[in-house]
């Protein structure tokens, strides 16, 4: 054995020992929070379960196949309705193709007659800039382009008031290959809305009005009026959620600290309000918290790192404010985003095989977009349940966790990092222990 090999190996078991003796009493295993509990809804074989336009819609190849030629016209938009009931809270994936044309998703719609429904549309197109947008059929048209983050008021005013992404860098990252099989992700819990096409978000929508929103709905697939075109649809599941939701709002304006405090005396110097986002250079170490305290949520931010090095969230703040204060932190340290750290001994249950002392390190390997790249970071904090997902992959979970009010914190602690889209959705039926 060379000598490189013998400090390697001592010192892996100086860390097995280490390990050993600092994993926290009472932690037990928690069972893996469950990410896979999706309902087919088609079964890859017929029509079975849907209803539509019999000239227009087919099933090949295990695909659902809408499709319009010259001597088979479709009398203004036309759609296949899901027959499975409404959607009111969930979340949907499916896989589809687009040959030519225009086509869409559409969710919470309401059936108008035959074959024909109005209501949100998650566009599909086989072009790049306007696959992904969320469109309001026969209804209010455009309520968020490709990239947008926008809020309708209750006056049906809508404001862009931010990017979840630029255009130009999703088409450089290729987020949709025409011709070729891509997936749609539909998030909706409340009045708010999510979409994502291959991991990559394309809009988020806070929908306010009162008049013309939808919270429940058919579940349909379009075929747009117009020149021949064809479509495909493969692979659709759906997952409901039992939660109910409150009205969604933003915990960060995206023009200044209102509402934040920082409350470590001198660590102020580290935070200001850039582009947009809410920055931290890193230094001095401390954090700023929400002024008002949160119980049950999903908390919804996207963040990046301008420098290598660590930072977090910090969940359920209370007590005496210091470095650190008493609280659960989903972490933010590059290429470690996603464990989780229990500050000041914050009760919770962890997997012991993942947890070494205060840390329970995250279930899959890193996946943080580069340096300067913007990630999805969302956090549930549910009754004694929290689940950690980063760009829409679980990446940590624990079980039993104190409930108790808390404030909301940002983490400075050695990289400059941004946040920007902060967003709380309350849940009103937390889960009980």
């Amino acid at each position: 054995m060379t000598k490189t090999a013998h400090w390697a190996l001592i010192s892996v078991l100086a860390l097995a020992v280490l390990c050993a003796l600092t994993l926290p009493a009472g932690t037990t295993t928690a069972a893996p929070a469950a990410q896979d509990d999706f309902t087919e809804i088609f079964n890859g074989k017929d029509l079975s379960g849907w209803e539509g336009d019999p000239r227009l819609w087919s099933v090949e190849d295990g695909a659902i196949r809408g499709e319009t030629t010259e001597e088979k016209e479709a009398d203004g938009n036309t759609f296949l309705i899901w027959q499975g009931g409404t959607l009111k809270n969930f979340v949907l994936k499916l896989k589809f193709r687009v040959e030519e044309g225009n086509s869409g998703v559409q969710y919470r719609s309401s059936v108008e007659d035959q074959w024909r429904v109005v209501g949100y549309q998650a566009e599909v197109d086989n072009q790049l800039g306007d696959v992904g947008e969320l469109y309001d059929e026969g209804k209010r048209a455009h309520l968020a382009r490709v990239g947008q983050f926008t809020i309708i008021g209750d006056d049906g005013n809508r404001q862009q008031i931010g990017q979840v992404a630029s255009k130009n860098h999703l088409e450089e990252a290729g987020y949709y290959q025409p011709g070729e099989w891509n997936e749609y992700t539909i998030i909706a819990r409340g009045n708010h809305l999510a979409q994502y096409i291959n991991g990559y978000q394309t809009v988020e929508v806070i929908d306010n009005d009162p008049d013309s929103r939808a919270m429940e709905g058919v579940l349909a697939l379009q075929l747009h009026a117009g020149p021949p075109m064809a479509v495909e649809y493969k692979d659709i599941r759906v997952r409901q959620l039992d939660q109910d939701y409150g009205e969604a709002f933003r915990l960060f304006n995206g023009k200044n600290l209102e509402g934040w405090t920082c409350p470590i005396e001198g660590a102020e110097e580290a935070w200001n309000v850039k582009d947009g986002a809410i920055t931290t250079t890193g230094s001095p170490v401390g954090y700023i918290r929400t002024t008002d305290k949160y119980t049950n949520y999903v908390l919804r931010l996207q963040y990046r790192h301008i420098t290598e090095g660590n930072g977090g969230v910090l969940l359920r703040v209370h007590g005496e404010d210091k470095v650190w204060p008493r609280s659960m932190e989903a972490q933010g340290w590059s290429t470690n985003v996603g464990d989780i750290f229990h500050i000041g001994g914050f009760p919770m249950k962890t997997d012991p095989e993942r947890t070494h002392g205060r840390r329970t390190q995250k279930l899959h390997d890193d996946l943080e977009r580069p340096i300067g790249n913007w990630n999805n970071y969302e956090i549930y904090v549910n009754g004694g349940n929290l689940h950690i997902y980063l760009n829409r992959v679980l990446q940590n979970y624990a079980e039993e966790c104190k409930v108790v009010p808390g404030h909301i914190g940002l983490q400075s602690e050695g990289s400059r990092m941004q946040f920007r889209n902060i967003v709380l959705i309350p849940i009103e039926s937390p889960e009980q222990d």
